[in-house]
């Protein structure tokens, strides 16, 4: 870390400019000199000026310190990461979650450069920080953090946020879904549960108290991009990420959070993967909503409310065969690799 220090320090002496060399230096001085600074967060630096050689050192040695106390976590975090959300509500909880997009092949795995075929087709990583709205609605708050610091148990495994897939991207309503990999709706005993690899949960519905009391703050409609959002009628944990404003998910989805940070744009990369529908293969998403068979938009969102109706009927009656149809499905392997709690 001294080294990283010293190299941050050299780079600032440069560019410091090229006024104070040619007033120090009789030698000709090269014509450019490539230089790319990180953004640090603390604003104080970013502005300041230099004006003399103890105001140069003394801006040296408070850089150098502050490189040496972060740590290297392998994501830039940059202030272009942080998302505006000064008026959503009050984040009670944090959670991060580490995310990787594989290649179009599916794969993960370093290449050796003279195996590379194509640059721009390798893995991206990303890092997101979700605030969760426990005031507004607590009780998705609750089933939420139940999958998020599961301890690694390889003998006897329980569900965790960790092995979630974001396998479907919903054209009509921009909306990114996400499921934690082998956990499934069965019936036991004439109810519904949840299996994961041999064992059985219990499986709630994340509905909120509709009996809005005074105090309470109102439920978040879906009409940005970023907001964590839960289908009310879906007894597994799977949740939505929107990647736009959408208000035909307000009648059949409740928010419970947001993303504060993401670090390489995850959310402007995953709406450009092709996905596949019953129409062929869509390589963005649109503002508008998608229409469906050619009908209106209208048309489009009944037919998609009718859908979800014989989906939830059909999972009622342990029938899992519409799951598998491809609707929206992503053609890359997107897979949250590490999750926790901040």
């Amino acid at each position: 870390m001294r080294v990283v220090a010293l190299l941050l320090a050299v780079a600032i002496q440069l560019a410091d400019g090229f006024q104070i060399f040619n007033n120090r230096l009789a030698t000709p001085q090269a014509s450019s000199v490539g230089l790319k600074m990180t953004e640090h967060k603390d604003e104080t630096f970013a502005a300041q000026e230099i004006s003399s050689d103890q105001q140069r050192r003394t801006l040296i040695q408070q850089v150098a310190q502050s490189v040496v106390a972060v740590p290297i976590l392998g994501y830039s975090r940059s202030a272009s990461a942080a998302i505006d959300v000064s008026s959503l509500p009050q984040v009670t909880h944090k959670v991060f979650m580490d995310i990787r997009i594989s290649r179009r092949d599916g794969t993960f795995y370093v290449k050796r450069p003279e195996n590379v075929e194509d640059p721009t087709d390798e893995p991206i990583y990303a890092h997101l920080v979700l605030g969760l709205y426990g005031n507004v609605a607590p009780n998705c708050v609750q089933q939420f953090l139940k999958y998020v610091d599961v301890p690694f148990d390889l003998d006897n495994p329980n569900p965790s946020y960790s092995t979630t897939r974001f396998s479907t991207l919903d054209t009509e309503s921009g909306l990114l879904i996400g499921g934690i990999s082998g956990l499934d709706v069965t019936t036991l005993a004439g109810g519904n549960v949840l299996q994961y690899k041999g064992k059985v949960i219990p499986a709630k519905l994340w509905l909120e108290n509709t009996k809005i009391q005074e105090g309470t703050p109102p439920p978040v409609p879906h009409g940005r991009k970023g907001l964590l959002t839960h289908r009310n009628l879906d007894l597994t944990p799977s949740f939505g990420v929107t990647t736009r404003g959408s208000s035909s998910l307000d009648s059949s989805h409740t928010v419970f959070g947001c993303v504060l940070e993401d670090t390489n744009g995850f959310l402007e990369k995953v709406i450009d993967i092709p996905a596949m529908t019953s129409d062929g293969i869509v390589t963005k998403t649109s503002d508008e909503p998608v229409n469906v068979g050619g009908g209106t938009a209208v048309a489009s969102s009944l037919f998609t409310a009718q859908r979800r109706v014989f989906r939830d009927a059909a999972k009622t009656f342990g029938d899992s065969r519409l799951d598998r149809l491809p609707d929206g499905k992503l053609l890359r392997r997107i897979e949250v690799t590490q999750v926790g709690s901040l």
